[in-house]
């Protein structure tokens, strides 16, 4: 699910999972070190959420990927 609802909490979403990603931003990273950043912190995450979450920050303008490299916007 993108949006939480009354079954599917905030974490478990799309865009709770993007906004964990947030705080894990740093310059010059790729995306396996953020994946390697993220998992560390949430072993129970798979892959696939990862690059969901990080579609969707890229499909708003949030991040954008530059040679491997990933800029953030915010």
């Amino acid at each position: 699910m993108i949006l939480p609802t009354k079954y599917v909490p905030a974490s478990d979403s799309v865009l709770g999972r993007a906004a964990d990603l947030l705080p894990l931003r740093y310059s010059n990273s790729t995306v396996s070190e953020l994946w390697y950043s993220y998992r560390g912190a949430n072993l129970e995450v798979s892959f696939d959420s990862f690059t969901e979450a990080l579609t969707l920050l890229f499909l708003i303008g949030v991040v954008s990927i530059d040679a491997g490299v990933l800029k953030w916007q915010v």
